[in-house]
């Protein structure tokens, strides 16, 4: 198992709705499950662990906005992956270089911009710095493990998308695994300011996690 740090860039949020995250134990919750709590409703989370499958995963990479055909519904309003970066390493053969794409500046570009308007307009959004644990090996079907859809050793299909360097959690990241969340807002020059930084003051550090004991 890795400890593998990660990114979340969530847009159009207000303060209050990002400290809900970071205070109430479950964290950020996936799709699937903010719109059950929205409407009032218990989560199913038996039947959301069953659709936690190889097919959903590749409809959550490659065709977010699909029809699912057992709700019917956009995939993108009952998907129970949560879409992360660590960043990646891209191969340009013909420069014979290789291209760094770093976690915080995909998180801010989904932070930042309005995918439901029709033009994508800027916005203000919110950045989360949190770990998942991923496996050695592909695991859709284990909740408490998050795939690393960037590593091609794993995801071996082409994907359009491999520069996000995404990792995918499931289900939820609970809020002590959430370090902090940093607001960022488009200045007129186009560049991106920090405007507010909140701080986890229940994070855990992931250090019990790794393989390291004291003696007795």
């Amino acid at each position: 198992m890795i400890v593998q740090w990660c990114c979340k860039g969530l847009a159009k949020l207000d303060r209050g709705a990002i400290q809900q995250i970071l205070t109430d134990p479950t964290g950020l919750r996936c799709r699937d499950w903010e719109s059950h709590w929205q409407r009032g409703g218990g989560f199913p989370v038996a039947a959301a662990i069953q659709r936690l499958t190889e097919e959903n995963l590749d409809r959550h990479v490659n065709n977010f906005s699909s029809v699912e055909p057992t709700t019917g519904r956009k995939f993108c309003d009952v998907t129970p992956f949560i879409s992360l970066s660590a960043g990646c390493v891209d191969r340009d053969v013909a420069a014979k270089t290789n291209i760094t794409h770093r976690a915080l500046r995909t998180a801010l570009e989904f932070a930042t911009t309005d995918y439901a308007g029709p033009a994508k307009p800027a916005c203000p959004g919110w950045v989360l710095y949190c770990y998942v644990l991923v496996g050695s090996n592909p695991a859709v079907r284990i909740p408490t493990v998050a795939e690393e859809i960037r590593e091609l050793n794993h995801g071996r299909a082409y994907s359009g998308w491999y520069w996000q360097g995404e990792v995918a959690a499931k289900l939820h990241i609970p809020s002590a695994q959430i370090l902090c969340a940093e607001r960022y807002e488009p200045a007129p020059d186009g560049r991106l300011r920090l405007t507010d930084l909140l701080l986890n003051l229940n994070f855990c550090h992931p250090a019990a996690l790794l393989a390291e004991r004291s003696m007795l």
